[in-house]
C-alpha cells in the first residue's frame, strides 16, 4: 500500500508571519514603517493568484493540458525571489570583478550609537561613502585607483540592530600610468581615521534634524550632543581586516547569501511548528560558541522586519574604479594591466534553468503530451497600493495543500 504523500507545508517565512493570526495583529496595533507593510505583503502574495497569473496552453492542439503560474514579487523580504537575485548577482560579479588579490574589511559602530542610527536611518546612507573614502584616501596618498564594492548589514548573528558596513577593495590599483601596483591597508590607521570621519560627519548633523531614541533622551543641547560623539566607543572602535585572498569570488558568495534575501534563511525556520515561541542558534564571535536565543513570534516579526531598508536605498555600492560612472573608462584598463581578457556579458538566469537545476523538471513541458507549453495570457494582479491597501486581508490568508 502506497504512503501518504507529506502534509503540505507553507514557505517557512511565510508560515512564520501568518501563524496565530501574529502579522495581522501587528499590522493592527501599528507604528509598522510603511516599507514594512509593503514588504511583507508582498512576500505573502509571492507565489499567489494576488500578484497576477500567466495562462500557459500546450503546443499540441489535441492535447487540452492547461497550466497557471502565478506571478512572483521580487522582493528583497521574500527568500524564494531572493535565491534568483542573489545567483544572478554573484554571477554578475564573478564575471566582471578583476582577477586579483582583494581583500575583505568590516567597519563597525559602538553599540552606543546603534540605536541613533535605527531611528535616523537616513544616516545609514552616508556610512558607505566614509567606508570608501577611508580607503580611497589611502590608494590616492599611493597615487593609486582601488576598485571596492561593498553592502550594508543591519543586523547581527541574534537578528539584533546592528549597522555595519562590509566593504571588499582590491590589494591593488592602477597608477597614472595604467600600471597595476600592489597596494597594503595598515589596519589602525583605517580604524583612527573610520573613528574620525564618522565622529566628524555625525558632528556636523544639526541636533534639531535628529529625532533622540530614549536611550538618549538625555541629549537635550548640542554640548550634550557633541559629548555624545566625541566619547561613543572611546578610543576603542573596531574594524576587522581579513587575510588577503586570490580573487574577489569568497567575498562575493558570502555577500551575496545575505544583500537580497531575509536576515534569517527558510532553513532556519523549518522548525517552527507555529508555536508562541520559536527558538534559534547563532554563533556568539565573543566565545565562538553557539548560543540559542528564544523569542516570542512577534518579538522574531518585529525583529526580522526592522532591517528591511527604506524604499529605493541602495545596499549594495561601488566605488573606485567600480563605481557605475566611471567603470566604462577604468575596467578595460585594469583588464589591461592585469593582463586578462575582457569578459563577455553575464547570461540571465531565468526560472525556467533554476526549476531544472534544483527540481529536475522542465516547467513548460506539458505532463501530458511532452509538448512545450506556451504563453498565451496574463491576469494582472494587484497594484503595489492596492497590497498595502489589502495588507490586512493578505496577513489572513490561510495555504492549504493545492
Amino acid at each position: 500500500m502506497a504512503s501518504a504523500p507529506p502534509a503540505y507545508k507553507p514557505r517557512p517565512l511565510k508560515n512564520l508571519f501568518t501563524a496565530n493570526g501574529c502579522w495581522a495583529d501587528l499590522l493592527e496595533a501599528g507604528g509598522l514603517r510603511h516599507i514594512e507593510v509593503e514588504s511583507i505583503s508582498k512576500m505573502l502574495a509571492c507565489g499567489t493568484s494576488i500578484l497576477g497569473v500567466k495562462h500557459y496552453t500546450c503546443a499540441n492542439e489535441h492535447c487540452p493540458h492547461v497550466k497557471y503560474l502565478c506571478n512572483t514579487c521580487h522582493c528583497r523580504a521574500c527568500p524564494s525571489c531572493g535565491k534568483k537575485a542573489t545567483d544572478q548577482w554573484i554571477a554578475v560579479q564573478n564575471n566582471r570583478l578583476p582577477d586579483c588579490p582583494w581583500q575583505h574589511l568590516v567597519f563597525t559602530l559602538p553599540d552606543t550609537l546603534w540605536s541613533l542610527f535605527f531611528y535616523n536611518r537616513w544616516l545609514l546612507d552616508a556610512l558607505f561613502r566614509l567606508a570608501a573614502d577611508n580607503l580611497i584616501y589611502t590608494a590616492k596618498r599611493r597615487g593609486l585607483r582601488v576598485g571596492i564594492f561593498g553592502a550594508l548589514h543591519t543586523y547581527g548573528r541574534r537578528l539584533n540592530w546592528h549597522p555595519h558596513v562590509h566593504l571588499s577593495v582590491t590589494a591593488g590599483g592602477l597608477d597614472e600610468q595604467g600600471v597595476w601596483k600592489n597596494l597594503s591597508f595598515h589596519k589602525e590607521a583605517l580604524r583612527r581615521r573610520w573613528m574620525w570621519l564618522v565622529r566628524d560627519y555625525l558632528l556636523g548633523q544639526p541636533l534639531s534634524q535628529l529625532t533622540m531614541p530614549p536611550q538618549l533622551a538625555h541629549i537635550h543641547c548640542e554640548s550634550d550632543w557633541r559629548r555624545l560623539i566625541l566619547t561613543a566607543g572611546g578610543q576603542h572602535w573596531h574594524i576587522h581586516l581579513s587575510k588577503k585572498t586570490e580573487n574577489g569570488r569568497k567575498t562575493v558568495n558570502y555577500l551575496g547569501r545575505y544583500l537580497k534575501k531575509p536576515p534569517i534563511s527558510g532553513s532556519r525556520l523549518a522548525h517552527y511548528t507555529c508555536g508562541a515561541t520559536l527558538s534559534f542558534t547563532y554563533l556568539d564571535h565573543r566565545t565562538q560558541t553557539y548560543q540559542q536565543e528564544t523569542l516570542s513570534q512577534a518579538d522574531m516579526l518585529r525583529r526580522v522586519v526592522q532591517h528591511i531598508p527604506e524604499k529605493h536605498f541602495r545596499m549594495i555600492r561601488y566605488f573606485g574604479f567600480l563605481a557605475n560612472r566611471v567603470c566604462g573608462k577604468y575596467l578595460p584598463k585594469v583588464y589591461e594591466a592585469l593582463k586578462m581578457a575582457t569578459p563577455g556579458p553575464t547570461p540571465k538566469l531565468y526560472f525556467v534553468q533554476m526549476a531544472k537545476a534544483f527540481l529536475n523538471v522542465d516547467p513548460f513541458r506539458c505532463v501530458l503530451c511532452g509538448a512545450r507549453m506556451v504563453y498565451t495570457a496574463a491576469i494582472s494582479g494587484l497594484t503595489v497600493q492596492g497590497l498595502v491597501l489589502n495588507a490586512q486581508a493578505i496577513a489572513q490568508m490561510r495555504y492549504v495543500k493545492p
